[in-house]
């Protein structure tokens, strides 16, 4: 339900080129590897793993992972989520994930459902292959996710 949330607000505003992944899919880009005519994996092809998927989709990808309960008092709980854009570029992972920030807690003008408790910096995973990791914070009152814009 939160996963799902956060990917449905993304797509909303990410470009289409941009693979957003639930939290099912994370070894996908870890499995990626390079593919024929009708889209089997070459063996002996070349690169595998993250930096195959990242040359598939250079615009980078989001990953949503699996919501943590933190708190609940019966009625109401509170979820932390970690979302994470993966890019080639510190630039470009760093504008990708702005975009996601925006998506998902708004303008403090306009705050969403979802505020940010730890922030995220760029970093390299591995040489050439930059993360940013936000973990947001949203809660459910009596079963049901609270809405705003």
């Amino acid at each position: 339900m939160i996963a799902q949330d956060i990917h449905d607000r993304l797509r909303a505003v990410l470009p289409a080129s941009v693979p957003i992944l639930l939290p099912e899919q994370q070894r996908e880009p870890l499995d990626a590897a390079p593919v024929d005519a009708q889209g089997r994996p070459v063996v002996g092809g070349g690169e595998r793993g993250l930096g195959a998927y990242l040359r598939q989709h250079p615009q980078g990808y989001v990953q949503v992972e699996q919501p943590l309960a933190i708190g609940s008092d019966g009625l109401s709980a509170t979820y932390w989520v970690a979302v994470a854009a993966i890019h080639t570029s510190g630039l470009e992972v760093d504008a990708l994930g702005w975009l996601a920030y925006r998506a998902l807690a708004g303008w403090p003008w306009a705050p969403r459902s979802y505020r940010e408790v730890t922030p995220g910096q760029p970093e390299t995973l591995s040489p050439g292959i930059w993360m940013v990791r936000r973990t947001y914070s949203t809660s459910i009152l009596d079963g049901q996710q609270p809405r705003r814009t």
